[in-house]
This record gives C-alpha cells, structure tokens and sequence, in this order.
C-alpha cells in the first residue's frame, strides 16, 4: 500500500507541478502582451493575468513539495503538504460559494469599474482614448451596458449627448470622429455597434469559463487524493 501511495502520490503532484508550469507560462505571456479586455477592466496593469500568475505559482510549489515529500517520505513534508493542500480547497470551496452568492454584486462592480474607465474616454490620456476604441472594435461593442451610455460619459458630454467613441463605428475605426451626433442618426444600428461591452466581454469568455470551471472540479478531486495519500504514505513513513 505504501509504495502505491508513493507512485500515485508522485505521479499526480507530477501532473499538478507541469500545469502549474503551464499556468506560469501562459501568465507570463499574457501580461507581455496588451490585453484587450484589460483595457476595458480596469486602468493601468490589469490584475486578472497577475493573479492567475500568482495562482500558477502556488499550484508549482504544492506540485514541487507533493513531488520531494513522496521520494523521501518525510512526514513533515508530507504533513506539510497535505496541511497546505486542505488550506487551498477549503479555499477554493468558499471561493466557489462566494461567487455563487454574490454573482450579481461583482457584476455590479465590474460594470462600476467599466464605466470609469470609459469617462475618461477623450480626456488627456491620448494612449487610453485609443486603446478603448481598439478594445470596442476588436469586441464588436459600444459603451458597457449599451451604446446609449455613451450620453452619461465625459466624451458624449461634450458632444451634445448625441456621440460615442469612434471605436463603437463599423468598419474602418481610424475615421476620426465618425462617432459624431450618431446617436441622433433614425439608422444608428447600421453605423456603430451596439452590443454593450461587458456582455460582449462575457459571450468571448463563456467558454473560457466553463474550461475553468471544470479544470477546478478536476483539481479539487486530485487535492482530495492528494491529500489522502499524502497522510498514507506519512502514517507508513513514521
């Protein structure tokens, strides 16, 4: 029993060690990029590629004690590692409840959050003004929740609340203000997009989220085996 709760051990926590290598890598290559989405989120670095980087960094290490703990067959190791594994998926169980119970209020912070990066639209900051109109092209979108927020922004504000960003234009979005008195025009819908970003944001990411959630099903049930063989192998061990 012993040597089966060795080789299982090593093999899963293996498994777990090369995905946490990926989720570093892939991390990586995202924060080395411009992110469309980043843009839209939040101002400045975008957070989501830096916690996910942070997450691939823990799953290395649990992935790296897993793998030392089953070759030497230290039961402090492995105790420690089963102490830190039972941390992160009771962790990832309230996570889990959390979302669940509060999926309408972190839509509203989200969309909170959206809608101040969009009212600096047309201010000073030249670079953020074209990055949104790229991220609105790139999405097929306009505004956050409609192309009719454009009326609340600063940039429509100064422009009679009949305007929107010349991103939200179809075609070609190096038009300089093709987005002027659209909103006034009887065919709007034939001019500029009119899907709100954020739920354009979260058709693109429907798949990616459902990949999510199963590959977090998956590894909690590796954590739970994990966890078993580890204190197994610890019993033996001592």
């Amino acid at each position: 029993m012993g040597c089966i709760s060795k080789f299982t051990l090593f093999v899963t926590n293996f498994i777990v060690f090369a995905v946490g290598v990926a989720v570093v890598a892939l991390a990586s290559m995202v924060i080395s990029k411009d992110n469309t989405y980043g843009v839209l989120l939040s101002e400045g670095t975008f957070s989501l590629p830096i916690i996910i980087l942070i997450a691939g960094l823990i799953i290395l290490l649990i992935g790296f004690l897993g793998c030392c703990g089953a070759v030497q067959e230290s039961p402090c190791l492995l105790y420690t590692y089963a102490g830190i594994v039972l941390i992160l998926l009771l962790a990832q169980l309230i996570l889990g409840i959390l979302i669940l119970v509060y999926s309408n209020k972190a839509e509203e912070i989200i969309v909170k959050g959206m809608k101040e990066v969009f009212d600096d639209y047309g201010r000073n900051d030249t670079s953020l003004t074209k990055a949104i109109d790229q991220a609105q092209h790139d999405l097929k979108c306009c505004g956050v929740q409609n192309y009719t927020d454009w009326e609340d922004f600063y940039y429509g504000q100064q422009h009679e609340n009949n305007s929107v960003a010349d991103g939200c234009c179809k075609g070609n979005t190096t038009v300089v203000g093709c987005g002027l008195g659209v909103l006034d025009d009887p065919d709007v819908e034939t001019k500029i997009y009119t899907q709100g970003c954020f739920y354009a944001i979260q058709e693109d990411a429907k798949d990616a989220t459902v990949g999510l959630g199963v590959a977090c099903l998956i590894l909690a049930l590796v954590e739970g085996f994990s966890i078993s063989f580890a204190c197994s192998l610890a019993k033996g061990a001592r």
